[in-house]
């Protein structure tokens, strides 16, 4: 089903007297997220960007942002967490990934945030090869296998990776704790959007980097599953039976698709280099596969 979003005016948030059913929390163990049930679906609420109420029946979302926030972060808690969640309680998965095509086939890029996702996504489409998204990695299945579907023609970059791979640079510190935003780039001759799915042939799990050299090593079906477990998107853990379909689906994924762990230096100046290695590896296990 498509969502189709109506923005309410913003305002700071109400207290919410019932207790959230799941709690999302950062890195520094505070709640970043909270979920609630309503009598039409699901409250969704971004303690940093605002509210997002689903109804599921009617196929909308009312998004209410706090007053500071942006409108391009709003509009991307709502194109980056809010459609995931729906579309894969309804029973398309999207993968916290982004994704490219290199010689028609789809690669994608599962990690956290701040793993280099969309710099990877960016470089690939600069160095020759367009991306099919940036963050929010649309499976489907049909009866040739498993495809991706495009996304966003768009790719959020911070400053640095705009500067390295575009030559420019749109900085706006937040005054208050320095923070430096994204600025997204629309798709253009430079950083192509590929606008058809395409195949996924691999997926590359981007972790904490450590090594000067790119390095691959190849996932075990359990240790795929549990990586695509953990960057996949769930809007009620607690239904049961959605849960179950969830876990068979990433279990079905991780046996039919090859996964990686990737790691590779940080290095602006080496990102040239560093896609041509991970090409040549795709190329290489794909003729492997005799795909």
């Amino acid at each position: 089903m498509n969502y189709a979003l109506v923005w309410r005016p913003a305002r700071h948030m109400e207290e919410i007297v019932e207790q959230p059913f799941d709690v999302w929390r950062d890195d520094d163990g505070g709640a970043s997220t909270m979920f609630h049930r309503t009598s039409t679906g699901f409250l969704v609420r971004f303690i940093d960007g605002g509210d997002f109420q689903i109804d599921l029946a009617a196929g909308r979302v009312f998004g209410t942002p706090v007053p500071e926030v942006s409108e391009d972060y709003a509009l991307n808690l709502f194109t980056n967490q809010i459609l995931p969640l729906v579309w894969t309680y309804d029973g398309t998965p999207v993968m916290h990934a982004s994704c490219v095509v290199i010689d028609g086939k789809a690669y994608g890029f599962l990690g956290r945030s701040g793993r280099g996702k969309s710099t990877l996504a960016a470089a690939f489409a600069r160095f020759g090869h367009s991306f099919l998204t940036d963050d929010g990695m649309v499976i489907e299945t049909d009866e040739h296998g498993v495809r991706v579907k495009p996304y966003l023609a768009s790719i959020r970059l911070l400053p640095d990776s705009q500067g390295a791979l575009l030559g420019e640079e749109s900085v706006d510190v937040n005054e208050d704790d320095g923070w430096v935003p994204k600025a997204r780039i629309p798709a253009s001759a430079m950083i192509p959007h590929e606008a058809n799915s395409a195949p996924l042939a691999a997926i590359y799990l981007l972790d904490e980097p450590k090594s000067d050299r790119v390095t691959f090593a190849q996932l075990s079906v359990p240790a795929g599953i549990d990586a695509l477990l953990q960057h996949s998107f769930l809007l009620d853990s607690h239904d049961r039976a959605r849960v179950r379909t969830h876990f068979r689906s990433m279990a079905e994924l991780a046996e039919s698709c090859p996964m990686f762990a990737l790691d590779y230096p940080r290095d602006f100046a080496r990102l040239e280099d560093t896609v041509a290695t991970i090409a040549a590896h795709a190329r290489a296990h794909a003729t492997q596969r005799g795909n």
